[in-house]
C-alpha cells in the first residue's frame, strides 16, 4: 500500500471524505428547504456591539470560550442570557454575557409573522490576535 505524501489523504480516504460532505450539503439543503416549505424563517443576527476582550486576560495571555444560552423575543431582543459554561471559568463570562445581550436579529418568522426563538445557544470565542469572532454563532450578513 502507497503512504500519502504529508498534508494529502490517501485516494481511498478522499474518496469517502467528498461522500460524506456531499450527504451533509444534501442534508442542510434538505433542511433549509423543510423549513422553507413549513413557513418558518429563524433568527437572523442583524447588529450588535463588538466583543471586549477583559484586559487583565489580554495582558496575560489568557484565552478562552463562554457558550451562552438565550432567548430571542419577537422585536429581536435578546434576553435571560446566561452562562451555560466557560473555560476558563471566571474570567470571560462578563464580556460574553455583555455581547450577547447587545445582539440584534430580524426575528424568526412563522407563516410571515415574527415569533420569539427560546433557547438559542451560542459560543463566544475569546483569542489574542484575532478579530473578535463568535465561533458557530449567527453572523450578520453584510450590508449591500
Amino acid at each position: 500500500m502507497r503512504r500519502a505524501r504529508a498534508g494529502r489523504l490517501p485516494r481511498r480516504a478522499s474518496a469517502r471524505l467528498a461522500k460524506r460532505c456531499v450527504i451533509a450539503a444534501v442534508a442542510c439543503g434538505s433542511l433549509a428547504l423543510a423549513a422553507c416549505a413549513s413557513g418558518f424563517r429563524p433568527p437572523e443576527l442583524i447588529g450588535g456591539t463588538d466583543l471586549v476582550y477583559p484586559s487583565e486576560a489580554r495582558a496575560a495571555g489568557v484565552e478562552g470560550r463562554v457558550l451562552v444560552r438565550y432567548d430571542v423575543t419577537a422585536d429581536g431582543r435578546v434576553e435571560n442570557a446566561a452562562v451555560v459554561s466557560a473555560e476558563p471559568s471566571g474570567v470571560f463570562e462578563n464580556a460574553a454575557l455583555a455581547a450577547v445581550r447587545s445582539w440584534r436579529f430580524r426575528p424568526s418568522a412563522k407563516e410571515g409573522k415574527p415569533v420569539a426563538a427560546p433557547s438559542r445557544v451560542s459560543e463566544v470565542a475569546f483569542r489574542i490576535g484575532e478579530a473578535a469572532r463568535y465561533d458557530d454563532a449567527p453572523r450578520p450578513k453584510p450590508k449591500d
